[in-house]
């Protein structure tokens, strides 16, 4: 592993890679069991006993690791008693924040990104085209190293349907390969196969929500319903499952819109932050629908978000309303 620095921030929309990192990050810095470890978590931090901590030498070690997470620090004006203390630590102190997001412009990121190393880590979604298609390719990356780390060999057509069968979600796609390597240790042959995924993938909540839309589109409304049941048996959070259908209903309207003017596939991928295959379906899904209709369930789906909000209306019957109207 490279030298660690004293300052590490950690961000990014997938929490599973920002949590891998931090682990990694602990332990090379020996902190399990260490005296000289101490955690801080929450927009409440005591930042009057971070900064003591911080310029305090460890006891009967060579370093003392502070853990942040959670704080908000990164987001908006930071305090410059953070800036000054962390600007002088000792070089046996080191400071690991992870946060979900961090604003370029803050003083500690700057202070981070100029003495210490800065770790971003997203996922996929609400990404422009190109962005989306580099983290999709580092997360098959990934997932072929991990396949590999193990003793499997995966084609890249495997490794593609693998993706579409388990999706970009990095905490999904950890559990999938988990099931895929103990199903395979059972057998004679080192390679993944189609029927291998095929056989221990579990459908991810973005599939249900296509199930969904699919059959809402075609006017069976009643599976529609029935699938958004399975969903919630299975405590898949009503606002989650309503965001989804936000998502694919303002995809819908994007594609219908964008084709209507003789927009190019890649164009209308970049604007809707999807995959081509994602593309092709709802374009399949969809073709019984017209522009004025796709814009009519996405405002439906919005205005119902917002009702939501304002306490007007329970999660479940919102999704109701969303699937039965």
């Amino acid at each position: 592993m490279a030298l660690i620095k004293n300052l590490n921030l950690i961000y990014g929309t997938e929490p599973f890679l920002v949590e891998e990192k931090r682990e990694e990050l602990f332990k090379a810095l020996h902190t399990e069991g260490s005296p000289n470890f101490n955690a801080f978590s929450g927009k409440g931090t005591d930042w009057d006993e971070v900064i003591r901590l911080s310029q305090t030498l460890p006891f009967l070690e060579d370093r003392r690791v502070i853990s942040l997470s959670d704080t908000g620090a990164f987001k908006g004006a930071a305090e410059e008693s953070l800036k000054e203390a962390f600007s002088s630590i000792p070089e046996t102190t080191y400071i690991i924040f992870s946060e979900a997001s961090a604003d370029r412009s803050n003083a500690l990121y700057k202070l981070f990104k100029a003495s210490g190393d800065i770790f971003q880590y997203d996922n996929a979604d609400k990404k422009d085209y190109r962005t989306a298609e580099k983290i999709r390719s580092d997360v098959r990356d990934w997932a072929r190293k991990r396949l590999k780390k193990e003793g499997f060999e995966i084609s890249q057509r495997e490794l593609e349907a693998l993706m579409e069968t388990c999706g970009y979600d990095m905490s999904n796609l950890d559990t999938e390969l988990e099931k895929l390597i103990c199903y395979k240790l059972s057998q004679q042959s080192c390679r993944i196969e189609r029927a291998d995924i095929e056989a221990i993938s579990s459908r991810t909540v973005s599939d249900r929500v296509f199930d969904m839309i699919s059959a809402k589109l075609s006017g069976n409304v009643s599976k529609a319903l029935r699938l958004c049941e399975e969903m919630l048996s299975i405590k898949i959070p009503p606002g989650r499952i309503l965001y989804l259908l936000e998502r694919q209903f303002n995809s819908i309207y994007i594609i219908k819109d964008m084709s209507s003017l003789g927009k190019s596939e890649a164009e209308i991928l970049e604007a809707c932050g999807i995959s081509d295959w994602q593309l092709r379906k709802l374009r399949k899904d969809s073709s019984s629908i017209d522009r004025d209709k796709a814009r009519m369930y996405l405002e439906l789906s919005v205005d119902l978000e917002s009702r939501i909000k304002l306490g007007d209306m329970p999660e479940r019957t919102a999704l109701e309303i969303l699937l039965a109207y």
